[in-house]
């Protein structure tokens, strides 16, 4: 689907016309004629007197060379030429706020058929690409977010749009709103987030879930929990079904975002059996795309910006260790499935194709292209040596597995960080254009 906006057309061809502009002033500066007259001494020293009609150029000219009479004043220097350009360029600036922005195709729905869904953290990395399926799907969408890891620019081809709504909140405090269906995605998500202030991880993962769970019961809304993979710690069983309760260090480093998602698990599920509260949890396993944070701290954001910039990839350990990756577009089919079944009970949403460490940075080096070696350095404390879900519940109960190969994302990913590091300025928009999809199995993700 391509995307197109007024402004940038507006902005194209004033562009336009600034240039011609500039050039006609050039062209009259350069070439523009007219008599003139200056004096100078010849070699005996007398003084002589001449008239012609001489080009403006070879008249400045004379003037650096013989006692000239100044130009005419009514003629535009470049430094007037170029003040005039910038008092364009800010009526441009200012014209272009006033023009109507184009926003992605959005398909109309029926009061009877649109819900108001709210969405906490959506201008992260996942909610932002979540929020995207909805509206053009024709849905009203609400985003919460106090923007600690999520950036505005994620969500920006939105803002305006008559269904969009974004709120700088921080859901450790109550949100009183009238919802359809709540996603709380709300959560710092790689180690050097969480770990960055703990308490204030645990706080977002059992207060705020709380609000949220508070918040559903009030409004008689549906509401889906983000969980994680990291419920199972480092896991005994291999590949890891649902039934399976987790090996979890309770003081380790990685405990604040592991125990934390383990208690909203635990609340989600004290609330459905006491407030007869509607949820779904999704046990989210590792995820990569587009918007990524680049400094996240995650193997697949670590990896490409260590091969783009021709670094040393690191490795952490003895690169043994396994993982599974599924591409965002993904994750976000089951996450809309999982909301629209019956299904009550923890679903694992993965790619069970599993790599290790190690395999994974040959992968990305090879794709990048660049002469980056590949170094291992200390263990970190708690690291999961083998990551693998155990698909079947999702396959049975929603019909949801991923479809987008790993190389092809592994692309788009790469791409969009290239785009991201090449970026000098605010005005250099990165805008990755949302993904139109069409799955039939999920009912049309409704």
């Amino acid at each position: 689907m391509e995307m197109f906006t007024g402004a940038r057309h507006i902005k194209q061809l004033l562009i336009v016309i600034v240039s011609v502009v500039v050039v006609l002033c050039v062209y009259k500066n350069w070439v523009h004629t007219e008599e003139i007259s200056y004096t100078y001494h010849d070699k005996s020293g007398r003084l002589r007197h001449f008239n012609d009609i001489v080009p403006h150029t070879t008249h400045q000219y004379a003037a650096a060379q013989v006692n000239e009479i100044s130009p005419p004043g009514d003629i535009h220097s470049f430094q007037e030429v170029w003040k005039k350009i910038k008092e364009l360029a800010k009526k441009m600036k200012v014209l272009e706020k006033r023009i109507p922005q184009r926003y992605p195709d959005v398909k109309y729905l029926n009061y009877r058929s649109r819900k108001r869904i709210l969405i906490t953290g959506g201008a992260g990395f996942v909610g932002s690409h979540l929020v995207d399926r909805l509206m053009m799907a024709g849905h009203e969408v609400i985003v919460a977010d106090n923007f600690f890891t999520g950036r505005k620019q994620n969500v920006e081809h939105w803002i305006g749009h008559e269904n969009f709504e974004l709120i700088h909140h921080d859901i450790v405090n109550p949100l009183y709103i009238e919802v359809d269906e709540i996603y709380h995605l709300a959560s710092p998500a790689s180690p050097p987030h969480y770990m960055y202030n703990p308490v204030k991880t645990i706080k977002t993962n059992t207060v705020g879930t709380i609000n949220m769970l508070g918040l559903a019961k009030r409004v008689g809304a549906k509401v889906l929990i983000a969980s994680t993979s990291e419920v199972y710690g480092d896991p005994e069983v291999h590949p890891q079904p649902e039934s399976y309760w987790g090996h979890v260090n309770p003081i380790g480093p990685r405990a604040c975002y592991d125990e934390g998602k383990r208690v909203a698990e635990t609340l989600s599920y004290a609330y459905a059996k006491q407030e007869k509260v509607d949820v779904r949890v999704a046990r989210i396993f590792n995820t990569f795309g587009p918007r990524m944070h680049m400094d996240d701290g995650r193997v697949v954001s670590n990896f490409i910006l260590q091969a783009l910039k021709n670094e040393p990839i690191t490795i952490y350990g003895h690169g043994k260790q396994t993982r599974s990756f599924q591409y965002v577009s993904d994750l976000v089919d089951g996450l809309i499935a999982l909301m629209a079944s019956n299904y009550t009970l923890p679903v694992n949403l993965g790619n069970p194709t599993e790599y290790t460490i190690e395999e994974f940075a040959s992968m990305i080096k090879r794709l990048v292209g660049r002469p980056s070696t590949i170094k291992q350095v200390a263990a970190v404390e708690d690291d999961p040596q083998r990551r693998k879900p155990d698909i079947s519940r999702a396959k049975k109960y929603l019909g949801w597995e991923p479809k987008v190969p790993l190389m092809d994302g592994l692309q788009k990913t790469v791409h969009y960080f290239e785009e991201e590091l090449q970026r000098a300025t605010h005005d250099q928009r990165n805008f990755y254009r949302p993904e139109e999809r069409t799955v039939s199995s999920l009912q049309d993700l409704k």
